[in-house]
């Protein structure tokens, strides 16, 4: 079978070393707000080894003409002998960038004049991110990155965003996306374009009917939170308390479940008013980690009406499926496509939260560690 692929080898200047071709194998894997990755082997003799093994080297990957993903070529491993070596070597998308930069409180200032301030920024979801993004990853870090026309997309999120030198994705998420909206970070004429979408609609029901579904399984897990209590700083009576709770889910389980968070209760000169409605949207972000998590993963045969990047199938994009009894809309987390020069193409998309995959569990627990650590060295 043909490769699909176009796989663009760039140097860390953005400046286009070639065209790989044909690689042994490749995986590669965009993921709907979360860092796409891809896996690429190839021959050790091939002319762009050098280029791919230069500190910086980035990777752009196109199918059928679509973008699927752009970013930094993190790790290689080479296997000999010589005369029939071969060089993999793995890439994080550049949405990454939301992992790896920092929210200053004074972003615009110098690390000595920081202080025990928070930094808040409220309206609309589009203009929270790019404001994150332009301070402290553009001007304040000088990253190349640039960043698209703010159109006011999303809803406004309540309260605003608040950061104290936490990673920015783990501030902005789940936040941005419940605001209806999907980031990306893509690498197009020298620069990496930071922008925003509203999810596409594909406008088919994936059932095995169709031809499409090879295989499949689904998982629903119930909400592990109905209702938040949120304490701030300060001990016993000059402590401040308050709770956030989703009575809809509570109606639909005729269930509670109460789960306690320490906040961050806000700083020494804040009013009571701020206090508390940091106070709040530490809650609230408590209660929306913690919604019903429900996902399918299927294997499926690309056809006319299923390809990706066509009739709005993208990651990110709603989707509903209908198999095995049940029928559930839900967004195109991921999808893994995969060509080899002897078994072609194949294509696993993951539609909503698969939650009995070890991996995604491992994975989720260790995310709410690591945001639980950050807080607690933050509100030092």
């Amino acid at each position: 079978m043909e490769n699909p692929f176009v796989l663009m080898v760039y140097n860390k200047d953005f400046q286009f070393q070639g065209y790989i071709g044909n690689p042994i194998s490749l995986a590669v894997t965009p993921r709907f707000n979360e860092t796409g990755t891809a896996t690429v082997e190839i021959d050790l003799a091939h002319r762009l080894a050098p280029a791919i093994l230069t500190d910086g080297s980035r990777l752009v990957v196109y199918k059928d003409g679509v973008f699927v993903l752009s970013g930094k070529i993190h790790q290689k491993t080479a296997e000999g002998p010589t005369v029939k070596g071969t060089l993999k070597f793995f890439v994080k998308s550049d949405f990454r960038v939301l992992h790896q930069v920092l929210g200053w409180p004074l972003p615009d200032q110098p690390i000595g004049s920081q202080t025990n301030a928070d930094q808040t920024v409220t309206g609309n979801a589009e203009f929270i991110l790019k404001s994150y993004v332009s301070r402290n990853a553009v001007t304040r870090l000088g990253l190349p990155i640039t960043i698209a026309t703010d159109l006011g997309r999303g809803a406004v999120i309540p309260d605003g965003v608040t950061v104290r030198f936490h990673p920015l994705y783990e501030k902005l998420f789940p936040a941005v996306e419940l605001a209806g909206l999907g980031v990306t970070f893509e690498q197009h004429d020298g620069t990496i374009v930071c922008d925003v979408f509203t999810p596409p609609v594909y406008p088919f029901t994936l059932t095995e009917e169709s031809g499409m579904l090879q295989w499949w399984s689904w998982t629903a897990g119930d909400a592990t939170a109905t209702r938040v209590v949120a304490g701030g700083g300060g001990e016993k009576e000059g402590r401040l308390f308050t709770e956030v709770v989703n009575t809809a889910l509570e109606t639909a389980y005729n269930d509670a479940i109460e789960v306690f968070r320490d906040g961050s209760g806000g700083d020494a000169g804040d009013t009571a008013e701020v206090k508390l409605a940091k106070l709040t949207a530490d809650a609230q972000e408590t209660l929306d980690e913690n919604v019903p998590k429900n996902g399918f993963a299927v294997k499926l045969s690309e056809t006319g009406t299923f390809r990706y990047g066509q009739n709005n199938l993208v990651v990110g994009a709603l989707v509903t499926i209908s198999v095995g009894g049940v029928t559930r809309t839900d967004y195109l987390r991921e999808v893994t496509m995969t060509y080899s020069r002897d078994g072609g193409v194949g294509v696993t998309p993951v539609v909503g939260d698969i939650q009995d995959n070890p991996d995604r569990v491992i994975a989720s627990f260790l995310a709410r560690l690591k945001k639980s650590i950050t807080d607690l060295k933050v509100s030092k």
